[in-house]
């Protein structure tokens, strides 16, 4: 009892000093469903392990500290917690690296993969000197991030929010309609019926996918969607309530409403507010990630919804400056990067519009975090390029063009992106961009994953610790 005590003091107090001094950073990947995380991390981690490979500098030309600080191995480690899943990066890399490559299988639960990082430290007090840093990165299901907007609403607030949620959406998802139908079923000062919640639950469920699959961010609660290990549980069988509030004197603790209180707010404290303790509120740094085409794709209602999104989701993040002392007792994140994910489906002369419209989405979320005194950027990003761009001419005049790896993909020019947000730049990018679903590269086993930009985010978060 008393050495695994020791070997406990042992590691904090280990943690504890990897963190005073910098030799640890913990980043959080995170987003918008299927906003890239999976490609992103499979790629930094591919990257990161060919640290010290010839011909590294010039491929990271822009990451300026990799030179500078001497870097000569990256590799990977051990997890610090072992209670958490590895990030599946081999399992991904058979995906890209085989004959017929496909995509990497999205994640759907909480992951970690460790690595580390050997330099030489040339400072003049320690010149010459081997030193080494530790990256922890933490993927999150995308739609487990929404729930952070429930830390600071009780179940009345939270049903409002959805009421509204649901009034706006009337006429986009065909479901709607037959989810307000349970308002007459459904009596909130009665004993719970177990098969009438049931069936409530699986139309909100059904109205929850359809959103999903419209683009919408305002996924709530996210592991309705995605339950993990708590498929099935009652923890994750309830509703908001979408019609007129019963009054309060009729609101007993066995009544249907009393019910749904209840595992509401045992949902709250047991999964959300546990899900952000043991992991968002240590990160020091964050990445994320925006599919600006998917919003462009659905239109206004969905450019909104994201944009509010951000801004409620951002309220829950422990900002602030990262002295020596918050690095070591109440860590903070201190960087904060948005990155235009899919830039590869663009061509390069259209990425300062794709940077412009990534700025709009999210201005308002953005100025929060600035608020707060934190470095924050924005840049567009193709964590596995799949297509290259090249000049040709065409009518006399050199354009350019995407093209990929595969013969049968005939060159062709996409379109542009609007630098800002209309309703008629929307209605314009949908009828006459031409958005692919790209096939990914092919990549001979042991080569770098094709990326474009990921230099630049290295030389963010990465160059003022090396």
């Amino acid at each position: 009892m008393f050495e695994n005590i020791f070997n406990s003091i042992t590691d904090t107090v280990s943690d504890g000093v990897n963190r005073l001094f910098d030799k640890e950073i913990r980043i959080g990947v995170t987003g918008l469903s299927r906003g890239g995380k999976t490609a992103f991390i499979t790629s930094l981690v591919n990257t990161v392990l060919n640290f010290g490979s010839e011909g590294m500098s010039d491929r990271l030309s822009r990451f300026t500290a990799y030179e500078k600080s001497g870097i000569y191995y990256g590799g990977m480690v051990q997890n610090h917690d072992l209670s958490v899943p590895v990030f599946p990066y081999y399992e991904c890399c058979d995906a890209l690296f085989q004959k017929n490559p496909c995509w990497p299988k999205p994640t759907d639960n909480i992951s970690e993969i460790r690595l580390e990082i050997r330099y030489k430290d040339d400072r003049f007090y320690v010149p010459g000197e081997h030193r080494n840093i530790y990256i922890d990165i933490w993927d999150y299901p995308g739609e487990w991030l929404m729930d952070l907007m429930l830390l600071n609403m009780d179940y009345e607030e939270f049903s409002a929010r959805m009421r509204q949620q649901v009034g706006k959406l009337t006429s986009v998802i065909s479901s709607t309609a037959p989810l307000l139908e349970f308002g007459k079923i459904l009596r909130p000062d009665e004993p719970l019926n177990q098969k009438n919640l049931k069936e409530a639950v699986d139309a909100y469920v059904q109205w929850l996918r359809e959103c999903k699959q419209h683009g919408f961010a305002l996924i709530v609660p996210g592991r309705f969607v995605l339950p993990g290990n708590l498929d099935g549980a009652p923890i994750i069988e309830f509703i908001p309530w979408l019609w007129e509030r019963p009054e309060p004197q009729r609101e007993s603790r066995n009544s249907l409403y009393g019910i749904l209180k209840s595992r509401y707010e045992a949902y709250r404290s047991q999964i959300v507010e546990k899900f952000y303790n043991d992991s968002f509120s240590k990160l020091d740094r964050q990445i994320i990630l925006i599919d600006c085409f998917k919003a462009l794709k659905g239109g206004r209602e969905t450019f909104d919804n994201i944009n509010d999104t951000f801004e409620v989701l951002l309220n829950n993040f422990n900002y602030g400056s990262n002295n020596i002392l918050t690095r070591l007792f109440s860590p903070n994140i201190d960087k904060v990067i948005f990155a235009a994910t899919k830039a590869d489906q663009i061509t390069i002369d259209e990425q300062k519009n794709l940077l412009s419209l990534l700025k709009s989405m999210v201005t308002s979320a953005s100025r929060k975090v600035r608020g707060d005194g934190i470095n924050c950027q924005y840049m567009v990003l193709s964590s596995i390029a799949a297509s290259k761009c090249k000049m040709v001419n065409y009518n006399g005049e050199n354009i350019q063009v995407l093209c990929t790896d595969y013969e049968d993909d005939k060159p062709y020019y996409p379109g542009e992106i609007p630098p800002n947000w209309s309703q008629e730049s929307m209605e314009a990018y949908q009828q006459y961009f031409k958005f692919r679903e790209l096939k990914p590269p092919r990549i001979d086993s042991g080569e770098l994953i094709p990326n474009m930009n990921m230099d630049i985010l290295l030389q963010y978060i990465l160059g003022d610790k090396l």
